[in-house]
């Protein structure tokens, strides 16, 4: 089955071809009634004919390899098309005089399920209203666009960090909340806001989809692994579901019976998609996203292990379902398998189809969108022929042949960051162009119909009235996500965001021996400040963001935002040396983007007033006999600002070089916010707390954690994992009531002593030895 672009394009060339002899025809041909069939079922085509000399005689292709020969009076064409698909079909006239043809493209559809299945977004429609809502994240308000007059009618302010919305059948529309872990319930008739749902404290609320049945409403808890089951009615939670791991997309089929939930951060194994039965509200299945470890690295194609799974799209026959995401090419690098990291093969953008009633994904269907960066939505056409899926980092929206998986076309010009779709009855689409603050909305009718790939945009609709980001950061953030822009990615792969959405961590390894490092753990940038805490990355190489565009040439393969003579004048090149800062507007706005990331996420693992548990309060007193604060000093929960390195025994060949230059020891990492950043250590050598300070420290070059019993230990640990920036001046007794994920989130302890810091801990242990009781030592620190 050909594409539909080489389709219509081969049709308009036999079009073009069958006029040639412009003179000679009189015969014409048309099939006034052109309707999508269902496979298997007989579709009837009639030709009717005009001005004809003498008789007439048709022939058929019928575009899935059925042909007819010339036959006299042939104008009507009974067909059963065994599979779904677009095919192109042609009949060719002739008469006595001339000749002409009639070529279209035949839409043939799987039966299709009754009802439309749910998913969370940040975009919804309302139909009856003729209504869009967006939830506007850093603007903490809810936009409400007219879909006749492409007008913004108004802005609602909500409570802190508005990431999901979803319409109950009673003209409601709840709003979920991050950074308030909270529900809003709007009514939509006169726009206020009726109540508030408070959920667990600090859970990262971040999917929302409510039943097509209006039974129950689901809503994912990213931080604690849970989901989550809400009366619709009340808002009241009447289950929840511990799933593991960080749970973000939820989606729900179009019958109820079934919810869809993807893993966002994937184990180094592979991805994951829980499905729940909505009655049990257990887990049924665990579809597995396979890492690639076979494919070829070309420009076209690679492996990688999927990530960063999004969100769930269940196509209108039940059959498939589609998830967007990423593939990390986690296998090459020098001291994987001897190949440099390009900016073809590092990240890949990812669709995967799950076979539904296999319970498995098609991996033979997986697609790979060429030159596009962080696919994050998909929504279909009614008869589930074509989706439409949103690519965040690339700026624009592509089309895709849902039978086959091919491209169609692109929508581009969307604006920053696209994120929600919505598709109308009238096809227009609108999408959620997060970081521009704009609905861009497109004609796409000719596509649905099969008809042409002509789209046009029709408005870009304002969504916010007051911006509460400063102009230059709101500007980083762009640049932060943006892989269209050649300086940031000449093929469009890459950008920031790839390893940092939203400026987190990806919980992968990367191979960066090619660039003078090594083997290195994704870093978390929230709440860090920028260089707030002092140099940048494990070994302290950078001194200033905007020596990040050393990354962007070489990793990036983009042009970088500094020209040939800025970094030919003195050691501007070079990381350290001569100030970048000043000589690129861009560069100076992805430093101010990452200098407002200011704050940490809280952590779940704290009691939900927000305090220390008992077993909290009594590991800071351990933290604190330890001497870790010697390293972890401060507020920032760091020495990095002194410029220290240091190697605690973790510094191995596989750790490679600071830019090049010999590699003594690493920076010291905040403990702030470590509760959700596994895996631990530069190189992710540990992936728990526990690891860190057991197995990882097998000489207490560390910690003296060899001498701590095990109660003590985990009271150490506890302390850790709720490390989030609050401070806790006072002791809090807490109790013991905090919401505690797995234990698998642990410690992102990267803190290594070097020979400029080598026996630190020693000297942190002399200046508390006199107030220690470690109790009976196992054996002494080495």
């Amino acid at each position: 089955m050909r594409s539909l672009p080489k389709l219509l394009g081969l049709l308009g060339g036999v079009c073009w071809a069958a006029a040639w002899p412009v003179e000679a025809r009189a015969v014409t041909a048309s099939v006034p009634e052109r309707v999508p069939s269902l496979m298997g079922e007989a579709v009837t085509f009639d030709l009717t004919i005009g001005d004809a000399v003498g008789p007439v005689q048709v022939r058929w292709d019928m575009g899935d390899e059925t042909r007819t020969e010339f036959t006299v009076g042939d104008v009507q064409q009974v067909h059963t098309y065994a599979a779904p698909g677009h095919y192109p079909v042609l009949a060719t006239v002739k008469d006595d005089v001339g000749f002409t043809s009639v070529a279209f493209v035949h839409t043939v559809h799987r039966p299709l399920v009754t009802g439309s299945a749910a998913g969370s977004t940040d975009l919804v429609h309302d139909q009856p209203n003729a209504k869009v809502y967006t939830a506007n994240y850093e603007n903490d308000s809810v936009s409400v666009l007219d879909t006749s007059a492409l007008t913004r009618l108004a802005e609602v302010p909500v409570a802190r960090g508005p990431v999901g919305l979803a319409l109950t059948a009673h003209g409601k529309l709840w709003v979920l909340h991050r950074d308030a872990h909270s529900l809003s319930i709007i009514d939509t008739a006169s726009l206020t806001v009726e109540r508030e749902v408070t959920l667990p404290y600090a859970s990262q609320p971040m999917g929302l989809a409510i039943s097509p049945t209006g039974d129950a409403a689901y809503v994912t808890l990213m931080a604690v692994g849970k989901l989550l089951k809400l009366d619709v009615a009340s808002g009241a939670v009447v289950a929840e579901l511990v799933l593991g791991g960080t749970p973000r997309g939820v989606s729900v089929s179009h019958d109820g019976s079934q919810v869809y939930v993807t893993r966002f951060i994937s184990e180094d194994s592979h991805g994951e998609v829980a499905r729940i039965d909505a009655a049990t509200f257990q887990v049924s299945t665990r579809f597995e996203l396979a890492a690639d470890t076979t494919t070829e690295d070309t420009d076209q194609q690679g492996r990688g292990l999927p990530n960063y799974l999004f969100s769930v799209g269940l196509s209108p026959d039940g059959l498939f379902a589609w998830v967007p995401g990423k593939k990390d090419n986690i296998f090459r690098g020098p001291f994987r398998d001897q190949l440099a990291l390009t900016d073809d093969n590092t990240v890949r953008p990812l669709v995967a189809l799950l076979n539904v009633a296999e319970g498995a994904e098609d991996v033979a269907r997986r697609i790979d969108l060429d030159d596009r960066n962080l696919p994050n939505q998909v929504v279909f056409t009614p008869l589930g022929d074509y989706a439409f899926v949103s690519v965040a980092g690339s700026a624009l929206v592509e089309v895709r042949d849902a039978y086959t998986g091919e491209f169609v076309t692109a929508l581009k010009e969307t604006g920053f960051a696209p994120r929600g779709l919505a598709l109308t009855e009238t096809d227009k689409l609108f999408v959620h162009a997060s970081l521009s603050r704009t609905v861009a909305v497109y004609d796409v009718a000719d596509v649905v119909s099969s008809h042409d790939l002509i789209t046009k945009k029709l408005a870009d609709i304002p969504t916010v009235a007051a911006e509460k980001l400063d102009a230059q950061v709101l500007r980083g953030k762009q640049l932060f996500f943006n892989s269209a822009d050649v300086r940031m990615s000449d093929q469009g792969y890459i950008s920031c965001a790839s390893c940092h959405f939203d400026g987190a961590e990806d919980g992968r390894v990367w191979d960066f021996g090619s660039v003078g490092e090594g083997l290195r753990n994704t870093v978390s940038l929230v709440g860090r400040r920028g260089t707030g805490h002092g140099n940048t990355n494990w070994s302290g190489s950078f001194d200033e963001i905007q020596d990040a565009d050393d990354n962007i040439r070489d990793l990036f393969g983009g042009k970088g935002f500094l020209g040939a003579e800025q970094l030919a004048a003195g050691t501007v090149a070079t990381p350290r040396g001569d100030k970048k800062a000043g000589l690129s507007p861009e560069l100076d706005a992805l430093a101010a983007f990452l200098g407002s990331l200011d704050t940490y996420r809280p952590s779940p693992f704290r009691n939900a007033d927000g305090s220390l548990t008992e077993d909290g309060v009594a590991g800071r007193a351990i933290f604190e006999r330890l001497g870790c604060g010697f390293c972890h000093t401060g507020p920032d929960g760091t020495d990095s600002a002194r410029g220290k390195l240091h190697d605690v025994g973790t510094v191995k060949p596989s750790s490679g070089m600071r830019a090049g230059e010999p590699l003594f020891g690493i920076d010291t990492p905040t403990l702030n916010g470590v509760w959700e950043t596994a895996p631990y250590l530069h190189d992710g050598s540990a992936p728990t707390l526990r690891d860190v300070l057991v197995t990882a420290n097998p000489e207490d070059r560390h910690a003296f954690t060899s001498a701590l019993s095990e109660a003590e230990l985990g009271q150490l640990i506890a302390y850790v994992q709720q490390l989030d920036g609050s401070i806790d001046s006072e002791p809090s007794e807490g109790d013991g009531a905090g919401q505690v994920p797995d234990d698998s989130f642990g410690l992102h302890c990267g803190v290594t002593g070097g020979p400029f810091d080598r026996r630190a801990p020693l000297l942190a242990f002399a200046f508390v030895a006199g107030s220690m009781a470690f109790g009976a030592r196992r054996r002494r620190p080495s």
